[in-house]
């Protein structure tokens, strides 16, 4: 990292801790594992994990079956895709008992952060404002746990207008906003200054081609998500998602391409986010790239 982004950030330390995944899959990958977002890991003063946020590698391995007895019949396929995954979608119980994704979202972004979240955020160098805790969610499901209002990030980068976050997803800030200063000085030589916005809170539906299996709401209902539109750094033009992005299927041209397409690939990669969705993804997200930190499953 240049010397100039290590300010603010010495005290944020903790930035690689707080990943939210690790290895998360590409868009290429758009098949059922592509959909499932490893679990983070706890931050400083966080609440006991919950049994529905259990990481996959605690889960026991499954059975090796028996050859069948001779005159048996043998045993039926394994089954594949989205039907493999059935035996994975209740908790510790049987799945008519799983309580609603909303209330498990819930449950797991209330958990994420303590209450000295807001004093490392603090010492990390972000500027914001504390917004009150809200100890369970409206009628709606929706509501923020330990809100932020957040207008700098621990590396300078000022967001326009400002983040109506969860404690926990600014913290993680500090992750994403190393990835998308190295790869702005890689590709465009000038760090990034600001990040135009298009939404963080908002008690809404998903949207796109998930929703026929998030049943509901979105990550933005719990301050847990954020829609970058535009990059501006200190030098050049700004980089807009909707007119700079370059599409999987074909080979960026310009600076500004080659940077979208890095920082979208590195997020993923490095676990600074859980899922990371742009035009790529599908036309509700033509235009900015969807960044969340969300429940280890969409489902």
């Amino acid at each position: 990292m240049h010397a100039r982004f290590l300010p603010g950030l010495a005290a944020a330390a903790m930035a690689s801790v707080l990943s939210c995944s690790h290895g998360s899959p590409t868009l290429s990958e758009l098949g059922g594992a592509a959909l499932i977002a490893p679990p983070a890991p706890a931050l400083p003063g966080a609440a006991p994990a919950l049994a529905a946020a259990a990481p996959a590698s605690q889960e026991a391995a499954p059975a090796v079956a028996a050859p069948p007895a001779a005159g048996e019949p043998a045993p039926p396929p394994a089954p594949s895709g989205w039907a493999s995954w059935a035996p994975h979608l209740g908790d510790a119980t049987d799945l008519g008992e799983r309580p609603p994704r909303a209330r498990r979202q819930w449950n797991y972004i209330a958990a994420a952060a303590g209450a000295d979240c807001r004093d490392a955020l603090k010492s990390a160098g972000a500027r914001f404002q504390a917004i009150a805790d809200t100890a369970k969610p409206n009628k709606k499901g929706c509501g923020i746990p330990h809100g932020v209002l957040l207008t700098r990030g621990p590396t300078g980068i000022v967001y326009s207008p400002p983040l109506q976050i969860d404690c926990s997803l600014a913290l993680r800030l500090a992750d994403i906003e190393r990835v998308i200063q190295e790869e702005a000085e890689a590709h465009l030589s000038s760090p990034i200054a600001r990040i135009s916005t298009l939404g963080s809170y908002a008690c809404r539906e998903v949207v796109g081609r998930m929703r026929p299996w998030s049943e509901g709401l979105s990550e933005h209902s719990f301050g847990n998500a954020f829609d970058i539109a535009r990059f501006t750094p200190k030098r050049g033009r700004a980089i807009s998602v909707l007119r700079d992005y370059v599409l999987r299927d074909k080979e960026p041209s310009t600076r500004e391409g080659h940077f979208l397409r890095s920082v979208t690939r590195r997020l993923r990669a490095d676990g600074a986010a859980s899922r990371v969705l742009g035009p790529d993804f599908d036309a509700s997200h033509r235009d900015h790239l969807h960044v969340d930190c969300g429940t280890p499953r969409w489902y």
